[in-house]
């Protein structure tokens, strides 16, 4: 079964570059997150994966990594600027800790800028709300883009960017329903939203 590739880390960027025009016109995710959230990332990051959506998961970005520990604002922002506009869509991890960040008000500002202003398509730029914040109001600058609350949504939002059925994705076994017990994302998602 073909995956999705981490276009953050090289060795799967080189493969991508060996892949089929089919591989390569699919949707390239950009999470964005607080390193606090970082396990919840990386179980998002292999559900989209498993439902052969390309990400960008920045953990495996190396000149980023050198950026953050050498502490050169600039050269993370580059990272991160480069890394949302190789990306078609972004998708926006949130939790309480979120609003403590300082990079991931940035990097929706980006985002919206780059992804957004010129298609005015909101699935472009998404919001997934963890189970900690779930049912909660979000900030004024988060609801710029698609909301996602839950694993019923999240499911709506893979159907609709990769344009296949999420029935047909769930009996593929790429997906699965939000109402399966013990779905991969239980203890990050709230399933019924």
């Amino acid at each position: 079964m073909k995956k999705g590739y981490n276009k953050a880390k090289i060795s799967d960027r080189i493969s991508w570059i060996f892949e089929s025009q089919e591989i390569k016109s699919r949707p390239c995710v950009f999470l964005s997150h607080k390193k606090e959230d970082k396990p919840a990332c990386r179980k998002i990051a292999e559900y989209l994966s498993n439902a052969e959506i390309d990400y960008y998961l920045d953990e495996e970005d190396d000149m980023l990594q050198q950026a953050v520990y050498s502490e050169n604002a600039y050269k993370i922002t580059e990272s991160i600027k480069k890394g949302i506009s190789e990306s078609s869509h972004m998708l926006v991890v949130v939790s309480e800790k979120t609003y403590k960040s300082q990079w991931v008000p940035f990097e929706i500002g980006y985002g919206h800028s780059s992804l957004v202003d010129d298609t005015n398509d909101k699935l472009k730029l998404s919001i997934l709300t963890l189970k900690d914040l779930s049912e909660k109001d979000l900030p004024e600058f988060m609801q710029v883009g698609n909301i996602i609350r839950g694993t019923k949504s999240l499911n709506q939002y893979i159907s609709n960017i990769s344009n296949k059925l999420e029935k047909s994705m769930i009996n593929e076994t790429r997906l699965f329903s939000h109402s399966t017990r013990n779905h991969p994302l239980d203890n990050i998602l709230n399933w019924k939203l």
